[in-house]
């Protein structure tokens, strides 16, 4: 059975454990909104041209569309030859850590603010 279950992983994609997506966090400065990506370290990444010890990606993400609101956020991360990031850039939004991502998404998904209920307890006029 374990053979069976290797070779169905293969197939899934489920590797070993091998750590071959990096999970990248952003925020979208128009929207407001966190945005999650993951980066496969394995076909993702290109040599950079100025260094040939380093690697480059660029991805475009595109937030959900929550609140009529449309965004992408542009990220340029440059690794070193271990494919640890060594530096970043973000265009129209920053870059949030794991921790930042889940407070960011909690106030993001939380539902509107009630109206003052002291409005609604007014006299009619």
């Amino acid at each position: 059975m374990s053979f069976l279950k290797r070779l169905a992983s293969l197939f899934s994609g489920g590797g070993g454990g091998d750590n071959r997506a990096l999970p990248i966090y952003v925020f979208s400065n128009r929207c407001r909104e966190p945005i999650m990506a993951e980066i496969d370290l394995v076909n993702s990444l290109s040599r950079d041209e100025e260094n040939d010890d380093r690697y480059y990606t660029r991805k475009v993400l595109q937030g959900s569309g929550k609140n009529r609101c449309f965004t992408q956020v542009e990220v340029e991360i440059w690794f070193d030859r271990g494919k640890k990031v060594s530096h970043y850039e973000v265009s129209g939004g920053r870059w949030l850590t794991q921790e930042e991502y889940e407070e960011e998404l909690i106030r993001f998904e939380a539902p509107p603010e009630e109206e003052n209920e002291a409005e609604d307890e007014s006299p009619p006029g």
